[in-house]
């Protein structure tokens, strides 16, 4: 028969070999290995104890069996352990020491209860819930061997981002012990969150006052969990000790859990170490959600609000999501149930516009692409294909030839089988202005029309969105995005910022630079990367790890617009929105053939950002006009031009005509 085994040890009796060579648990699991149990799985493991499957012919032969090994790895003689039996258990306990249970399998499995289940279905979050397993497990034994110390006495250390769930976290978490009766809650407020601070601020605490609040409780009972995120820096070190030291005489008063933001493994065991010098800590770490993961949030949020969606509809919501992240603020779970809601706005808006919805009167939940393209201003709706995208983008005729010779040279490489496929990262060097934003929006849909890239999507950052805040947030920052940018393209505009060759470049620049190589170089087949920036900056970019200018091997060069050409990419937003008479175009051209020569060739020159911040005061000065005639059609005229042309910021920028004389 298959045999649970579940042995616990008491963590006073840890904690009093902490420091030995090898810890109680581990000896025991090195013992129980080498009897070569039949069938055996070690299920789960941690410091305080182990939970087993083994094959035996019953529980007595299994006593047998693991006394020996008791009794030897905790160096007590076998007659100080109390063995009790039943019909299907048998248990060997050494008071304030180890219990060991055997059971049938199954026999006593403990009761899994509604919160354990509400954990289990939880996106995400597997050490946790493997944590809350092994609580659920143990419970029984705990109860009945009447050991509550041995899970009073954990702590906490929970690794997460914001915005993806921990206060939801801690509530489940509160709900399992309850019904586990590990542990007592205040009834009024069980849960508490306190952000820790140097400085006394309305939304958080600082060392002393947290102190002085919790030893003031006259209402215990609660989980807190403290936001340590200020104190990661070594210097601060030794601050945070005294407080823990603080806490000691609380552990049974309260449950203590400590939140840092999601750092790498080494910075994270750093934080671990200092907090397990004075307390027993447990250790979770929460990664930050990959795409599949935020997209079944959203299938969650949208099927318990009632409503379906088709399967195109997604592309609309990962665009979305793309511009959510672009300025390096994204929130997880909070920032897809804001795009959710406004899903939701969309398809009501959508329906109240439809009259045939309106005259059935029957309720639509199911919502389609169409319902929601406002969502995402930046979504390309395809109604032609990548190449004629680019086609039609003013003064980029060589771009548009050196990226049809990549793409067939990566068509032919995936074709045949013995060639190397081609790293497909790319340096886009020019000025402001110049297109690369653009290009590489389009680069993705090409990719992805030709098989090269499964996504297509664009992902836009500046370079300081890689960097964190603390020592250890910068790698799996850049690692996060990067993850998201699987299949698709990751821009990175003024690229030169992580690395600028002299001290003002940053160890955190650095770091990301690192990581993002490394990132390059395990998906080169399944991520581009776009780099962007003057040439000069890029040029001295390349210097700042040795490997990135052999992982970009593609240099595309955006030349700045001439005059003609800044007039045709006014013109090109005129045309598309508004009518407008022949002086205003005269004037138009007039204006753009006087820009000085300095000026554009100046550093602070934005070429089509330039233009298009005209033809937008140009239109504003013509809405302006026609609200006062009363009249709503708008036609752009030479007087709406000139008034616009002729403010500070675009007037200056023409070129001074020689005076004669004096």
């Amino acid at each position: 028969m298959i045999l649970d085994i579940q042995i616990t040890l008491e963590q006073d009796f840890v904690l009093t070999r902490q420091y030995s060579q090898i810890l109680p648990a581990e000896d025991i699991k090195n013992h129980i290995q080498e009897l070569n149990l039949p069938e055996m799985i070690i299920e789960k493991e941690s410091l305080i104890g182990l939970s087993i499957k083994a094959e035996s012919h019953g529980c007595e032969e299994m006593k047998n069996k693991l006394l020996p090994v008791i009794s030897s790895c905790i160096g007590l003689p076998e007659d100080r352990f109390v063995i009790e039996t039943t019909d299907n258990s048998c248990s060997i306990i050494c008071e304030g020491i180890v219990s060991v249970n055997i059971s049938e399998s199954g026999a006593n499995a403990p009761e899994v209860y509604e919160s354990f289940n509400n954990i289990s279905e939880k996106v995400g979050w597997s050490e946790f819930k493997e944590l809350c397993h092994e609580i659920l497990q143990v419970s029984p034994q705990i109860k009945r061997n009447g050991i509550y110390k041995s899970f009073l006495f954990q702590n906490y250390l929970i690794s997460v981002d914001d915005g993806y769930g921990l206060s939801t976290a801690l509530d489940d978490f509160k709900e399992l012990i309850e019904d586990l009766e590990l542990f007592s809650f205040n009834t009024k407020q069980a849960v508490v969150e306190i952000r820790l601070s140097s400085k006394s601020e309305p939304d958080s605490m600082t060392i002393p006052e947290a102190i002085e609040a919790l030893y003031n409780d006259e209402e215990s009972g609660k989980l807190v969990c403290l936001d340590i995120s200020e104190y990661l820096e070594k210097s601060k070190h030794n601050e945070l000790k005294t407080f823990l030291t603080k806490l000691v005489a609380l552990e049974e008063s309260y449950i203590f859990f400590f939140r840092i933001p999601f750092l790498e493994l080494e910075a994270f065991n750093g934080i671990r170490k200092v907090l397990a010098d004075v307390l027993y800590i447990r250790a979770i770490s929460v990664q930050p959600f990959n795409n599949d993961e935020l997209k079944e949030c959203a299938y969650r949020a949208l099927k318990q609000a009632g409503y379906s969606a088709d399967d195109i509809v997604w592309d609309v919501f990962f665009s979305r999501l793309c511009e959510e992240k672009s300025d390096g603020r994204f929130y997880g779970i909070q920032s897809v149930m804001k795009v959710v809601y406004e899903m939701l706005w969309l398809k009501a808006k959508s329906d109240s516009e439809n009259t045939a919805v309106k005259e059935n009167g029957a309720d639509n939940k199911h919502i389609i692409q169409n319902d929601i393209l406002e969502l995402s201003p930046t979504f390309n709706k395809k109604t032609k294909d990548g190449f004629d995208a680019l086609s039609e983008l003013i003064g980029m005729e060589k771009i548009a030839e050196r990226i049809k010779e990549i793409v067939a040279q990566v068509k032919i490489a995936i074709e045949n089988k013995t060639m190397e496929r081609p790293c497909l990262h790319m340096r886009f060097a020019g000025a402001p202005g110049t297109g690369k934003t653009t290009v590489a929006r389009i680069l993705g849909q090409i990719f992805r029309e030709n098989g090269i890239l499964r996504n297509g999507y664009f992902f836009e950052y500046s370079a300081r969105d890689l960097c964190g805040e603390y020592i250890g947030q910068t790698a799996p920052k850049t690692s996060a995005i990067c993850r998201d940018a699987y299949g698709s393209v990751l821009f990175i505009d003024e690229a030169y910022a992580l690395y600028q060759g002299d001290d003002r470049n940053s160890d955190y620049g650095r770091e990301a630079l690192t990581t993002l190589v490394s990132e390059m170089e395990n998906h080169r087949d399944d991520m581009v990367v776009v780099m962007a920036g003057y040439k000069d900056d890029m040029n001295k970019l390349m210097e700042g790890n040795a490997g990135l200018r052999s992982r970009m091997p593609f240099l595309l060069e955006f030349e700045s617009y001439d005059r003609k050409q800044l007039y045709d990419i006014f013109m090109s937003f005129v045309e598309k929105h508004f009518k407008f008479d022949e002086e205003f175009s005269k004037a138009a051209m007039d204006y753009f053939d006087s820009l000085s020569k300095e000026y554009m060739q100046s550093a602070e020159f934005a070429n089509a950002r330039f233009v298009r911040n005209l033809y937008e005061r140009c239109w504003s000065k013509a809405a302006m006009r026609t609200s006062m005639s009363g009249n709503q059609l708008i036609t752009l005229r030479k007087e709406d031009f000139l008034a616009a042309s002729g403010e500070k910021e675009f007037s200056e920028k023409l070129a001074i005509k020689t005076r004669i004389g004096f």
